[in-house]
């Protein structure tokens, strides 16, 4: 696996975006959210800004995600993936420069994410955490992640799901078969959950990790 400049690696990144449209989505009763998937120019290569959410959000409390969140009344995925970018961990708009989006996927929280992808070529030494809402921003290298051994998946039988959202994956798919909660394992029926183990004390998993796959796939891949 050959090592990526930050220059090439948005140049990958702009090319496998450019390459096809994103696939839109829309779940009836979901809310439209956005996420930024910052690309930072380090002197040690690129890496890609992750923050770590904190105990006392809403969902997915602890968990680890790229910034972002609902899109507001008018406001596009976009804008959104930026303004969040900012007030969650101080990334300035202007600072990062969209290169596309990646396609649509449903949350079990009841959002369809637009993943945002941007070259933060000037970012700040350390970023800024929301106090409510990020208790850690933190970077991870790209070569780390795009490195095989770190790539790992397991199985989960989506009847394990609590009630309240097996109850939302339920109706969603009542109005669509093709809701792609998560990957479906051919063999088993059950879904694959992707995760990224660069750094073991914030491993990357559940919608970010695909996310993430999907970035790599389209742009890294051989």
């Amino acid at each position: 696996m050959e090592a990526a400049t930050f220059g090439e690696a948005v140049d990958r990144v702009r090319r496998a975006l450019a390459g096809r449209p994103p696939a839109p989505l829309e779940v009836p009763g979901f809310r439209p959210a956005a996420v930024l998937v910052p690309l930072l120019d380090r002197p040690c290569g690129p890496t890609l800004l992750f923050t770590r959410r904190t105990e006392h959000v809403p969902s997915h409390k602890g968990e680890i995600s790229f910034p972002g969140g609902a899109r507001e009344p008018g406001e596009d995925a976009v804008a959104a993936a930026l303004r969040e970018a900012e007030e969650e961990v101080g990334l300035p708009r202007d600072a990062a420069e969209p290169l596309g989006a990646l396609d649509d996927l449903p949350s079990v929280a009841g959002f369809v994410v637009t993943p945002v992808v941007a070259a933060v070529r000037a970012p700040p030494a350390a970023f800024r955490a929301a106090a409510f809402e990020v208790h850690e921003p933190f970077e991870l290298p790209l070569a780390a992640l795009r490195d095989p051994t770190q790539r790992r998946w397991t199985l989960f039988d989506p009847a394990r799901l609590p009630p309240p959202l097996a109850e939302l994956v339920r109706r969603a798919r009542a109005t669509s078969d093709h809701v792609p909660f998560e990957d479906v394992d051919p063999a088993s029926g059950l879904w694959r959950i992707w995760s990224f183990h660069a750094d073991p004390e914030r491993v990357v998993w559940g919608l970010t990790a695909r996310v993430l796959a999907d970035l790599l796939d389209r742009a890294f891949a051989p």
